[in-house]
């Protein structure tokens, strides 16, 4: 660490006596008005080159107007720095670190404007430090994709501007906050942050500021309608297409109104773009419903497994890739989608090695960018359109028999940034207050994100005019919570530094995987779900294998939505047909190479809406009666997860005494803890008290009603008493906060507990995310709204048997106990619980 800072400051010292050397060398030696003078021509030279490249797109024939602003600025820098006139000095240091960004130096643009805010800082010029900071924001945004310090300049810059009279400052910040949120795939908060500079476009005068904010607002329109690649809305993504075109039209038709050509033919591109990705998704609502076959197999020889993983030259339908290269811009760009695409032509024309090694800069290159965002909420966001790029490559090597590289890669790509909280909090987390400090950000972030989506959802409407007084209510609730939000970033910046800094976390290895297999006997089935078909990995600590199945992801969700609607209904009758079906898909062909009993499930995408418990085999043989069952969000994540000794810890039981069974549920399993439980069944608990209370028990068990919110699932919650500042909601936010290191065990007996968001960058979003960040080793959660009376014995059966055998095993034979019971033989009262962990 301490050579570390040494070099960091040997480098800045090094910079710092090269910028005083280049800015000294030619001191200014005129008067005052000669300095200031020098300065106007400068900034003049400047404003006419970013004049005549919005008329004419033309960035070189002026280039010599910015040498020559550059030595102006240079000298009158010399003069003010001289006399102290520390202002005039930053606005210098300003107009240089324009020039160099304009040139695409970004390094010795952001040595220039960081001089500057500290310039302004000293002399409290509101305005030139704004300046500063949206050309720190830029820099690092643009050239240096260091996301999140850009986002933290742009905020201070909002914060600064709002008490400048101009208006333009702040629609200018704004605007840029909006453009890096997009970056990083926020695009709901980007459509607000848009929203509140549209809210003062009228009072700004610089009327060519609303060319890029419309452009802006046009780009978060066709972000959502890339969605339609991975997520099939395709009536909601023409709807955001429309949005895009009408902001594009207008933004083309300002810069032609003021004679700005070069953005007018921006504006006509990215019409162009909006015309090529309307046409693509037509492409793929062909392609979507022509997969869409009646996929029905009967027997293991009815489902086509092979071992390659690659097909022929035509993978890609040809106007598919004719629709991406018209849409240009990535030759040489050396950004991921870049590569990627790279990789896809070479993959058209069978060039199988150099598409991998494209495929693999496109992997490195996010990576990259990865690292750079330092939250979690940005990091899931970035992924979102992006993950696929990961699957090429692992097609590629798995084809290669490289199954290390491979799984790799799919480790990388599988809920990376729970793996990185997890990592960061053993980390930065010191102290118990430190994890509620999270837990409290982590709530206001969620809240804001649900206003958010509300909004955007009012303001796409058609007769969103008749929303006006919602919409002006929404927007003074989010106002409220940023500025509340901003108040605990600063007290944590102050006493916790570390806390919002994640860390990379490295992916578990193939060989350490195989490694904790020997010493816990377990093996994995993990799948990826690809767009025509699902690769099977079966690992065991001495074998890997790994099929690619013909089941396109169509089929797949239709047969997991049909399961799951038999499933969470007692009254509906059980899809045995789909059940067994899905065995022969994701289960027979891995079939003979499994030698033990406990199988841990790592599901993808829509597999993580089903219980792989209640598929049948040939023999009408429920596959959580054959083995032990249990889940887990990644390899990287279960290698961390310690196996629970339930015999010997302490009990905290919570009941709800409206719930029939609840408090004899509780009483039963407190029983077998004599001497060490806390048990609460009289009244329902204060939720004020359960996070006191929690940290200090090893088995956690909460028998009350829960609730899933589809709209916002870390927003789920379980149903407690208020008092003492709490709305008696646990929400799942609230859980990040829990002090949960101790707890071996938790179960939350109570509906839909279980119940998740698998994004489609592959993180988990639900009660399972934040209770895993709290602490606890292992989950029991439900899937659905469950009967009172069946998880009782569910419950009760479970803990018996636990006392002597892992849980894996205690939670089979509780399934097979409740379905015993010929009032309980539908899965819909046995098949609800789900195991996370070892």
């Amino acid at each position: 660490m301490e050579e570390t800072m040494n070099h960091r400051m040997n480098r800045i010292a090094i910079v710092s006596a090269l910028l005083a050397y280049i800015l000294f060398a030619f001191p200014f030696t005129g008067y005052s008005s000669d300095a200031a003078s020098a300065q106007a021509k400068a900034i003049k030279r400047i404003e006419a080159y970013i004049e005549h490249f919005r008329k004419t797109g033309d960035q070189s024939s002026l280039l010599p107007e910015l040498q020559k602003a550059e030595t102006e600025l240079t000298e009158s820098y010399g003069y003010f720095s001289k006399t102290d006139d520390r202002a005039s000095a930053a606005l210098s240091l300003i107009k240089l670190g324009d020039i160099k960004r304009l040139q695409n130096q970004w390094d010795r643009a952001l040595n220039f404007y960081g001089q500057a805010e500290r310039l302004a800082e000293q002399t409290h010029h509101n305005s030139y430090r704004t300046k500063a900071l949206t050309g720190q924001a830029r820099t690092e945004y643009i050239g240096l994709r260091r996301y999140s310090d850009a986002l933290s300049h742009a905020d201070l810059a909002i914060q600064l501007s709002s008490h400048i009279d101009d208006r333009s400052y702040l629609f200018d910040a704004l605007n840029l906050k909006a453009q890096i949120q997009v970056a990083q795939g926020e695009l709901i908060a980007a459509f607000d942050t848009l929203s509140r500079a549209f809210a003062i476009a009228e009072e700004v005068h610089d009327r060519k500021a609303l060319v890029y904010a419309y452009l802006d607002r046009g780009d978060v329109y066709l972000k959502l309608a890339e969605e339609c690649d991975y997520q099939r809305t395709f009536e909601a993504c023409y709807e955001v297409l429309d949005h895009a075109e009408a902001d594009y039209t207008k933004a083309l038709n300002f810069a032609n109104s003021l004679g700005y050509q070069g953005l007018a033919n921006a504006a006509k591109g990215f019409l162009g773009d909006t015309k090529n990705r309307r046409e693509l998704i037509r492409l793929q609502e062909r392609a979507y419903g022509k997969a869409k076959q009646i996929l029905h197999p009967k027997v293991a020889e009815d489902v086509p497994v092979q071992e390659r993983f690659l097909s022929g030259q035509d993978e890609l339908p040809a106007e598919f890739l004719a629709i991406i290269e018209e849409m240009g811009g990535f030759s040489g760009a050396g950004d991921a989608r870049s590569f990627y695409i790279q990789g896809l032509l070479h993959d058209m024309k069978g060039e199988r090695d150099k598409a991998l090694e494209f495929y693999l800069k496109s992997v490195d290159m996010l990576e990259r960018d990865r690292r750079r965002l330092r939250d979690e909420k940005s990091r899931g966001s970035f992924f979102e359109d992006k993950i696929d790029l990961y699957y090429a490559p692992i097609l590629h090597l798995l084809e290669r028999g490289m199954h290390a590289e491979a799984f790799e890669l799919l480790e990388r790509s599988r809920s990376r940034c729970l793996a990185d909280l997890l990592v960061s909090k053993k980390i930065g987390l010191s102290s118990e207050k430190d994890q509620r400090l999270y837990g409290e950000w982590m709530k206001f972030q969620t809240e804001i994100s649900r206003l958010q989506s509300e909004l955007f959802s009012v303001k796409s409407k058609a007769d969103r005019e008749s929303y006006a007084e919602k919409i002006s209510k929404t927007e003074r609730e989010i106002g409220k919570l940023e500025r509340e939000q901003q108040e605990l970033v600063n007290r944590m910046k102050r006493e916790s530094p570390k806390l919002l800094d994640l860390t990379v976390s490295k992916p578990v290895s193939l060989e350490a995987l195989q490694q904790d297999m020997k010493q816990h006997h377990y093996e994995v089935l993990q799948y990826l779900e690809l767009e025509h078909a699902l690769i099977l990995w079966h690992i065991s600590s001495a074998a890997v294998h790994v099929r690619n199945i013909f089941f396109p992801r169509s089929e797949l969700i239709t047969k997991v939505a049909a399961l799951r609607k038999s499933l969470s209904n007692r009254e509906a009758k059980f899809d045995d047909k789909a059940a067994r079906e899905m065995f022969l898909f994701l289960i027979q062909p891995a079939l003979d190479w499994i030698r033990t009993d406990h199988l841990v499930i790592i599901p993808h995408e829509d597999l993580n809406y089903v219980p792989f418990q209640v598929f049948q085999d040939s023999e009408s043989r429920f596959f959580g009666e054959r083995f032990r069952i249990s889940y887990a969000p990644s390899a990287t994540i279960l290698i961390g997860m310690k196996k629970a000794e339930v015999a010997k810890g302490k009990l905290l039981a919570i009941a709800d005494p409206m719930i029939n069974e609840a408090p004899d549920e509780v009483e039963a399993i407190a029983r077998l803890y004599q001497g060490r439980n806390k048990i609460v069944k009289k009244d329902l608990a204060k939720e004020s008290d359960v996070k006191a209370w929690a940290g200090a028990y090893e088995i956690l068990h909460f028998s009350v009603h829960g609730k899933f919110v589809p709209q916002e699932p870390l927003l789920s919650y379980l149903n407690l008493a208020g008092g003492s500042g709490d709305d008696g909601r646990l929400t799942a936010a609230e859980m990040f906060g829990l002090p949960l290191g101790k707890a071996q065990l938790a179960v939350l007996s109570a509906c839909e507990t279980g119940r998740t968001e698998a994004t489609h960058a592959n993180e988990i979003l639900g009660m399972v995310r934040a209770l895993l960040y709290a602490g606890a080793n292992n989950l029991i959660l439900s899937a659905w709204e469950v009967d009172s009376a069946s998880t009782a014995l569910w419950m009760e059966t479970f803990y018996k048997e636990a006392k002597d055998k892992p849980l894996s095993e205690a939670a089979r034979l509780a399934l097979m106990t409740v379905k015993k019971q010929p009032q309980y033989s539908h899965p819909f009262y046995w098949g609800a619980f789900l195991m996370i962990g070892k």
